[in-house]
């Protein structure tokens, strides 16, 4: 996903807009906060494009910068906020499904509910990593290049937040199979 010869950096930016405004909303949990925050990402990666060294490492470099955006709002919030969450779990964004069944896209939906309940209750670092990880598909690697801390930490925040979300969700959700197959999660009671 490097800018091909004759592409210039703003029309890679913008043909990973979508993408990296997708990552940031899952961070910050707020569809309007997200948007200011990847509009300011993209400010910041367009005034600092000359530090790119490796022209092959862009998306990683743009996912960087998301990244320390992200997490220096969350501080801010962390710093401000009390000690609990005013998340209402009805209000988390979810992507959009391609699904073809209204049903289905409904069930999706509904699991995805549960599923951001947990993780919006994970450490920020923790977050961080599964979303790079289970989301965005970046290898170990790349998010510690991302995150500019080593490998092992990587390994380890990664193992962490799943043991964490599948502990979680294994306390608050009972999970079945419908008549379909389908995975469903209803609330423990």
């Amino acid at each position: 996903m490097i800018p091909s010869q004759g592409e210039d950096i703003s029309d890679f930016f913008e043909k990973n807009y979508d993408r990296i405004f997708r990552y940031v909303r899952a961070m910050v949990r707020g569809e309007n906060e997200a948007e200011d925050l990847t509009q300011e990402a993209f400010l910041r990666a367009h005034r600092e494009r000359e530090t790119v060294r490796d022209p092959g490492a862009l998306l990683s470099w743009l996912f960087r910068v998301a990244t320390h955006v992200s997490l220096d709002r969350l501080r801010q919030r962390a710093s401000l906020a009390p000690r609990h969450s005013d998340v209402d779990p009805a209000e988390i964004d979810h992507a959009d499904s391609q699904t073809p069944s209204m049903q289905q896209v409904l069930e999706q939906e509904q699991m995805g509910e549960c599923v951001n309940r947990y993780l919006v209750a994970i450490p920020d670092a923790y977050r961080a990593v599964i979303l790079l990880s289970d989301v965005h598909g970046l290898t170990g690697p790349e998010i510690a290049a991302l995150l500019d801390v080593p490998l092992p930490t990587v390994k380890i925040r990664l193992h962490r937040a799943r043991q964490r979300l599948k502990s979680d969700l294994e306390a608050g959700c009972a999970f079945s199979c419908d008549s379909r197959g389908v995975l469903v999660c209803e609330p423990k009671k």
